[in-house]
């Protein structure tokens, strides 16, 4: 089980199943599954999880399977900003982090699928990927057990309800037209998807605010 690895043992075999599995997909843009520390694998309170990494050339200069330290959403530039953390998504992330009184290096933050492209419609072999992606996700939960996983964008309520066993999910309106995020119960904890924040900045929206308090308002202790 990828439970009883020690972690630097179960990163090298991480790193090599992924790397396989890009090859064999043909993918050539690049991957990426941690935008924070490996220390997360072994403990994090706190799961945030996207579909899988935009852009459309490789990045050199971002880690592949985990930031050396640090998170992404503080530490790196990104497109349309000219210094580290000031991307409008990070900026997002980084306001639902200190909502929720936690440190971002210490949140298991990374993607679903790994590989990057500019979209999810041109991703090749996506459903293959998705699968892999749910497999890589249920040994990281089993192994970091999360009390709260929260996904970003809604197309992620069932393949993360699928890994974490959760079940009953409520959609919740967040006061921007038909826009909603999602809640619901795994046995030891919960999920909450949100819209993707790069489109919607739910977090830091005034109008926003009581259906983020609701949302995670029964946050597990």
């Amino acid at each position: 089980m990828a439970s009883a690895l020690l972690l630097e043992d179960y990163c090298v075999q991480l790193k090599g199943r992924i790397d396989a599995a890009y090859s064999a997909g043909g993918y050539t843009l690049g991957w990426r599954l941690l935008s924070s520390p490996a220390a997360v694998m072994d403990g994090a309170e706190i799961a945030f999880v996207g579909l899988n990494p935009g852009g459309a050339r490789l990045r050199s200069d971002h880690s592949e399977l985990a930031m050396r330290e640090g998170s992404a959403y503080v530490d790196e530039v990104w497109d349309n900003a000219r210094t580290a953390g000031e991307n409008p998504l990070q900026r997002q992330v980084r306001a639902l982090f200190d909502r929720l009184s936690v440190a971002p290096e210490n949140v298991l933050a990374g993607n679903l699928v790994p590989f990057r492209s500019p979209s999810w419609s041109s991703l090749p072999n996506s459903r293959t990927a998705l699968a892999f992606g749910e497999e890589i996700w249920t040994e990281l939960f089993e192994r970091a057990r999360p009390k709260l996983v929260i996904g970003m964008g809604l197309e992620l309520l069932s393949p993360l309800s699928r890994t974490l066993g959760a079940f009953d999910p409520v959609r919740h309106s967040v006061a921007w037209g038909n826009v909603t995020a999602a809640k619901a119960t795994f046995p030891t904890g919960k999920l909450v998807v949100l819209p993707h924040l790069s489109r919607f900045g739910i977090v830091t929206r005034p109008q926003s605010r009581p259906a983020l308090d609701l949302l995670f308002r029964d946050r597990p202790a």
